[in-house]
């Protein structure tokens, strides 16, 4: 039997400021099934089956978009879904050097300027067009980041395509390019939850990285700049185990970020990470161009915030597999560069690709 792909829009609420959102989804029935918002080019809902066949929403978010314009939602910085930009992470000092010019960032989680600021891609409306070809079908979202937004130099014109295959495949394509000297570090800020009951915790999840080294951080959440071997630490998932083992409030890299709130430098990028919920049978097989993957458990979600069905989101309930180059990259020379410069095109891919076990 054929299965027909689809792809729908329709209005999902209205900004502060009046403007209409859209949500855009694209399913193939019985495979999988992804709804994105103009806003932010955020992922909010995402349906794969278990190993019996049922389909269940395995990310976090809300019902409708006033979840996502709540108080107690914005003033907790986390990001739900979002695509990330124009930095993912923290910048040591809210300030870097390029070219010779000292460039300031504005702070917005406190002192810390944190996921590209207060103007950050999180909070944009992005233009939508939806496209369908042989093997696969998306929508391409699109904005321009002008020269000066959040402290940045340079005019960013970007775009992320979400798009899906009959294989289980959710793929997300980044393009983008300057008219002047920047930095461009984007991601995307979805958390996982394979069970599909967001009122469990992810620490019975198995999670396992090709990653020989993690980055340690100091006590403000920022690297060090070190690549530290993972043997005999609590970041050792070469070979594979249950997130609860890894966080030992004793240790004091899980002191400083409350949970795993860490990079991990990717041996190889293929096949570079697995996620796995015993109980449902889900699998998520992560492979992604990007040199590092930012490993996040939900370590400030306290409960405050309740999402879809009214579900009180509490601490470790999830887990961000965040694919991007390393935090505070231009503050580290060791670390890739996230340099883009004028007539240079950004480009990255991440596949997240679900199937049952």
């Amino acid at each position: 039997m054929l299965i027909k792909p689809a792809i729908t829009a329709q209005p999902f609420g209205k900004t502060l400021d009046g403007e209409d959102v859209k949500l855009y989804t694209i399913e193939i029935p019985g495979v999988i099934k992804a709804s994105i918002m103009d806003y932010g080019a955020t992922l909010t809902h995402l349906f794969v089956p278990d190993r019996d066949g049922k389909m269940a929403d395995v990310v976090l978010g809300f019902d409708n978009f006033d979840g996502y314009q709540k108080k107690e939602y914005l003033d907790n910085y986390c990001y739900i879904g979002s695509t990330v930009g124009r930095i993912g992470g923290r910048i040591k000092g809210n300030q870097f050097e390029l070219d010779g010019k000292n460039y300031i960032l504005e702070p917005n989680n406190g002192k810390t300027h944190l996921h590209g600021g207060k103007e950050g891609w999180d909070r944009k409306l992005w233009e939508a067009e939806s496209f369908s070809d042989e093997d696969s079908f998306g929508v391409t979202f699109s904005m321009i980041s002008p020269d000066g937004e959040g402290g940045y130099p340079g005019t960013i014109r970007f775009k992320v395509t979400y798009l899906v295959n009959p294989q289980g495949e959710l793929t997300l394509k980044y393009q983008g390019t300057t008219d002047k000297v920047t930095i461009l570090n984007p991601t995307n800020h979805s958390y996982f939850n394979l069970s599909g009951d967001f009122s469990k915790s992810i620490l019975d999840h198995e999670f396992q990285i090709s990653a020989n080294n993690f980055l340690p951080m100091d006590e403000n959440s920022m690297p060090t700049g070190e690549l530290k071997d993972v043997r005999n630490t609590p970041f050792d998932f070469l070979e594979g185990k249950k997130i609860g083992q890894a966080i030992d409030r004793e240790v004091e890299q899980i002191k400083f970020g409350n949970g795993i709130d860490h990079s991990f430098a990717l041996d190889f990028q293929e096949n570079c990470a697995k996620l796995y919920d015993p109980i449902s049978g889900r699998l998520l097989e992560l492979s992604t161009t990007e040199p590092g993957v930012q490993v996040y458990t939900s370590n400030y979600l306290n409960g405050n915030i309740k999402g879809k069905n009214d579900v009180a989101y509490g601490q470790h309930c999830a887990i961000c597999l965040e694919t991007q180059h390393f935090p505070d990259s231009i503050n580290q020379q060791s670390f890739p560069s996230v340099i883009l410069r004028q007539g240079e095109i950004f480009s990255s891919k991440t596949i997240f690709k679900f199937s049952t076990h």
